[in-house]
């Protein structure tokens, strides 16, 4: 609709969807939806002090690396409606939509946390639209890796001889959903990468230097041969 003829007159989707995404969150980055921290499981002191680094915004309390391992996430991916195309269109948008995805940390249930979205939206959406939220994919739960298994202990050895420094302990943000199958049947279970934060993942320019490719397999090796020696030792 032409917003000469009907501006002011209607509800834009655009508005109406900016005014629910800033509700999502508060002032100090913390989630708003009702019960979305419920199951989160608090760390102990020893692993906050594994986990402190220099900092960057975050929620109130907990630092960089806390924020990215210790704390869900409810993110916005993705915005769009109305015209976007070369030049200009007074217009109003018959529609406007957000991708958000969530990242969960142990404990949280993943369909738990999308109804209660899915009744927090419905809440607060203005009664001058029409708001629907799908689920575009299934979600995952959160893994948790003990950092003193053997397994683990294994893997460090291996990443210090192949890097030549010991390697630091973290709660990463990235999701394998295979990963929780897997430690349901693994006596223990450990994840070896080998990208950098900056390798722009999935991204079209997605990348990862040609060293650390290098270093990662001589990391498997040590990897392989420390965790055989490991087992041999302790069915002996």
């Amino acid at each position: 609709m032409h917003s000469g003829h009907f501006g002011g007159t209607l509800h834009n989707p655009l508005q109406a969807l900016a005014e629910i995404i800033a509700q999502l969150h508060d002032a100090e980055g913390r989630v708003n939806v009702p019960g979305f921290y419920d199951d989160v499981v608090a760390a102990d002191a020893a692993e906050r002090a594994l986990l402190a680094r220099t900092n960057r915004w975050s929620e109130r309390g907990f630092n960089t690396q806390e924020r990215i391992g210790l704390r869900p996430t409810l993110e916005i991916n993705g915005l769009g409606g109305g015209y976007t195309g070369p030049g200009f269109k007074t217009v109003l948008p018959q529609r406007a939509m957000a991708k958000i995805s969530c990242r969960l940390v142990p404990d949280q249930d993943p369909q738990r946390i999308f109804d209660l979205l899915q009744g927090h939206l419905a809440a607060i959406a203005p009664p001058t639209v029409r708001s629907e939220l799908r689920q575009m994919g299934l979600g995952s739960r959160a893994v948790l890796l003990g950092h003193d298994t053997r397994a683990m202990r294994a893997a460090a050895a291996a990443y210090g001889q192949a890097w030549g420094v010991a390697p630091i302990y973290e709660r990463a943000g990235g999701s394998i959903p295979v990963t929780f199958a897997l430690q349901e049947v693994c006596e223990e279970l450990v994840i070896m990468g080998f990208g950098y934060r900056d390798g722009r993942a999935h991204g079209p320019n997605e990348n990862v230097r040609v060293d650390s490719l290098e270093r990662g397999v001589d990391a498997m090796i040590h990897f392989l041969q420390e965790i055989g020696a490991t087992w041999s030792a302790s069915a002996s």
